[in-house]
């Protein structure tokens, strides 16, 4: 048999499935034909198949030393390198085979792909627009397309690529469930359901599928089937932790889970996912002197148009610069006029999109980190098994998650003697709590903020109470009490605003709880999604009087509230995510609108609804009330911020 029959051989046994067959036919006319380099690419792909990743490389980078005008080889070792996180070396890769062939599709697809996991998402869509030039049949690119135009807020053009991928390969699953994300984005929760059932139809192990279904329900209000789902998620791979951390999320939102199961249940994530990472924790060299300029790490995916954004960038903005050098570390895929904004404020500013918890692990420990911030707890995105690596010396969360991490590698949690009373929540947390002096948080108010508008029901002739509250947090407690306030207002109206509310399904199910109990339809008003942050601050003038949600309390909400003029009535439990309200009001010089009942709640919302002079005056004085609070003083919080952070150092320094 000649070299070119056993080549064959080989070839058909490697499309066969026979790779070890295939291995040895190679290896034996390298015997003879040491410089043969198609038979170093093909061994390169037999070991890319099984696995052997370093064996592939090798046999790859010897292929192209033998022949550099192999534009696969260099496509097949840049996938390579993008599956191992070498970004750069990928890039590198999939642009000198396109130098070699520039109608190669298959590598403007996998540039595109190593392009958008570095962010760099308009030159990933110039690739894969290119690749459907060349192909118009490659569905994987079309999805791709329509994630990054999803990311964009493209909504029209993310849904057409879906569509397409879907036309071509109605079996792609991965076009069903991001189609579902973008819905659910939307607040189009019965579309979203759908897609993800279909998804799980496709492929009935799809954990993504089951945790986003999860979140869909959540966003519905139905807890208990989106707490099946998750938990579905875990059974089908009990590795990967996001379902449990939304799971642990969920939790907090649902009224029959009290503060001792939530942190058991804490407790339990901990000891499964971040417990075994604890072994690899190495010894700290940062310099222990009290006095000298900290570095003070920042970690969020929420540097952006987000909740948290307004509580972290006054911070940022008025952080003393020459005591302490700050370093934001940023999961942001698509930067808004936040993120730029934002990402001006630090010394440094680092992505981690695409990388590994090791490799950011190790970043932050090359910048020498010494306090490390978590800014989103179990919410989504996060990156909790990084600090469960503890790269910086002192780790602290704030701002982001209501409850405990319950991870050991976390030192303190950032709280105020109002969220939590001395004696109250210590023993629900892992962390050491650190009370603030004033309050736990700082808002920033929108910069081009719409004026206050006249007092609603001095135009209507009816008072009209309003939540803009995420849905999920509308608990059966809740909708209870606000259906006995209508009760006892009997011409009291209800606005009630949230991106949930833009499913028709959601928006039935609401009005039907009232009407159900006698409240008139007309009287019940439910609002979506609008176009911009101004469009959305400008509704708080058509209402009254806020309410707040319990067990879990809104806090962007009552800020933006109360600095459009609302007095916000909130109901004070025993948690951190039933106290929130507390703080606020407190720092405002509200603390007359703080129920410690559920009776004591709606008799609160009761009197100020017939008291419509006081109305008028809180009206009239609220901003002014928040610009002279700690809640919006940015330089004061943030100097009770820093102490806090040197107190802190000094401890670790003392103990070390």
């Amino acid at each position: 048999m000649n070299i070119e029959e056993r080549f064959q051989l080989a070839l058909e046994h490697y499309q066969a499935g026979n790779l070890e067959q295939a291995e040895y036919i190679y290896k034996e006319i390298l015997k003879i034909q040491p410089n043969n380099d198609d038979v170093y690419h093909n061994l390169g792909d037999i070991y890319q198949d099984k696995g052997q990743i370093d064996k592939a490389v090798t046999c790859y980078q010897k292929a192209l030393q033998l022949n550099p005008n192999r534009a696969t080889t260099y496509n097949n070792l840049g996938i390579i390198f993008q599956d191992k996180g070498q970004i750069d070396k990928a890039v590198t890769c999939y642009q000198k085979a396109l130098q070699l062939n520039p109608d190669y599709d298959d590598a403007y697809y996998n540039l595109g792909n190593a392009l958008k996991d570095k962010g760099q998402v308009d030159q990933a869509i110039i690739c894969y627009q290119k690749a459907l030039i060349l192909n118009p049949n490659l569905d994987d690119a079309y999805n791709n397309l329509g994630n990054i135009y999803q990311h964009k807020r493209q909504i029209d053009e993310a849904v057409t690529c879906y569509q397409k991928a879907l036309q071509l390969n109605p079996s792609l699953v991965y076009a069903h469930y991001n189609l579902g994300t973008l819905f659910m984005e939307e607040g189009k929760l019965g579309e979203a359901i759908r897609s993800y059932n279909l998804a799980l139809t496709i492929k009935p192990d799809f954990v993504e599928a089951y945790t986003n279904l999860g979140k869909a329900l959540t966003d519905c209000g139905r807890l208990n089937e989106a707490e099946a789902c998750f938990k579905r998620s875990l059974d089908v791979q009990p590795k990967f932790s996001m379902p449990y951390s939304n799971l642990l999320f969920l939790m907090n939102y649902n009224s029959r889970y009290d503060a001792k199961i939530i942190f058991f249940e804490h407790l339990k994530f901990a000891k499964k996912y971040a417990e075994p990472l604890s072994f690899n924790i190495t010894l700290f060299t940062n310099d222990c002197v009290f006095t000298r300029r900290l570095k003070i790490g920042y970690v969020s995916p929420d540097f952006r148009r987000h909740s948290v954004a307004y509580f972290i960038e006054p911070v940022l903005m008025k952080h003393n610069r020459e005591d302490f050098e700050l370093f934001c570390y940023s999961d942001v895929v698509i930067h808004d006029d936040v993120t730029r904004r934002i990402c001006e404020y630090p010394d440094h500013w680092q992505s981690i999109i695409g990388k590994s918890d090791e490799k950011v692990a190790e970043l932050i420990r090359k910048d020498g980190i010494d306090i490390l911030i978590d800014l989103t707890g179990h919410t989504a995105n996060n990156r909790i098994l990084l600090f469960a690596r503890k790269p910086a010396p002192v780790q602290v969360t704030w701002i982001g998650y209501p409850a405990t991490t319950g991870l050991s590698t976390i030192d303190y949690k950032i709280v105020d003697r109002y969220t939590d009373p001395p004696g109250m929540t210590e023993q629900f947390h892992t962390e050491k709590l650190i009370r603030l002096p004033e309050s736990f948080l700082c808002y920033l108010p929108e910069t081009d903020c719409p004026e206050v508008g006249e007092l609603p029901a001095l135009t209507t002739g009816y008072v009209t109470f309003g939540s803009f509250n995420a849905f999920a947090k509308l608990s059966p407690e809740v909708l209870k009490s606000w259906i006995n306030i209508l009760k006892a207002v009997p011409n009291a109206h209800l606005l009630i605003k949230s991106k949930s509310l833009s499913d028709r399904m959601v928006r039935d199910y609401v009005i039907d709880i009232f009407n159900k109990e006698g409240i008139d339809r007309k009287r019940i008003e439910v609002l979506s999604w609008v176009s911009t942050s101004i469009e959305h601050l400008k509704t708080y003038n058509k209402i009254d009087i806020g309410l707040d949600t319990f067990p879990y309390n809104g806090t962007t909400t009552t800020c933006e509230a109360m600095w459009m003029g609302l007095p916000v009535i909130t109901l004070a439990g025993n948690t951190h995510a039933s106290r929130v309200g507390v703080s606020l009001l407190s720092n405002v010089g509200l603390i007359e609108l703080i129920a410690k009942t559920n009776e004591e709640y709606v008799e609160i919302a009761v009197n100020l609804a017939r008291d419509t002079m006081r109305l008028q005056l809180l009206r009239e004085r609220l901003r002014d009330m928040m610009i002279n609070s700690p809640l919006t003083d940015a330089k004061r919080f943030t100097i009770n911020l820093e102490k806090c952070y040197r107190e802190i150092w000094e401890t670790w320094c003392k103990s070390v």
